[in-house]
């Protein structure tokens, strides 16, 4: 494969990432920063790094990253002697997301307990409906995270 091939592979890879994120409520700039981070050399990025291969604005890459820092897909790097921050994509990343998914389970059992309380004569469903998919993730999900870890220590093995 070419560098120019290579190079359109990565663009193209960029733009499949953002609009994956996009579909699920990211913003495109906040999906391209991760999709950049994800297979860039090197690995850390300076926001200005950013801008430039992306076609960002400076504002538009300092919102999406703060963006991304809250939600633990990016996190900042400092090097000795250098002002300038760095970013990059933190080592185990997606399994860190999925385990945060506890938590949002968690959220949405108070939610559907709280609904149960008020349950619409019309309707119901909109209520019981996240009762039961609760239900089912609470019995599932610490399931699928120790298989999960399982079959992560088989393949670091």
């Amino acid at each position: 494969m070419t560098s120019g091939e290579t190079d359109d592979a990565t663009a193209s890879y960029v733009t499949d990432v953002a609009e994956y994120w996009e579909s699920g409520g990211f913003s495109h700039a906040a999906g391209q920063i991760l999709g950049h981070l994800m297979v860039c050399e090197p690995a850390e990025q300076t926001q200005a790094e950013l801008a430039e291969t992306l076609g960002l604005s400076a504002g538009t890459v300092s919102t999406q990253l703060k963006i991304l820092l809250a939600v633990e897909m990016v996190e900042r790097v400092r090097r000795r002697g250098v002002r300038t921050s760095f970013y990059q994509v933190p080592k185990n990343m997606w399994t860190r997301v999925l385990a945060s998914e506890t938590s949002r389970i968690g959220g949405l059992r108070g939610l559907a307990d709280k609904g149960l309380k008020v349950l619409p004569q019309t309707r119901p469903d909109r209520i019981v409906s996240l009762d039961q998919m609760v239900r089912f993730f609470e019995h599932e999900w610490p399931q699928l995270e120790e298989r999960l870890e399982e079959f992560l220590r088989k393949e670091e093995s």
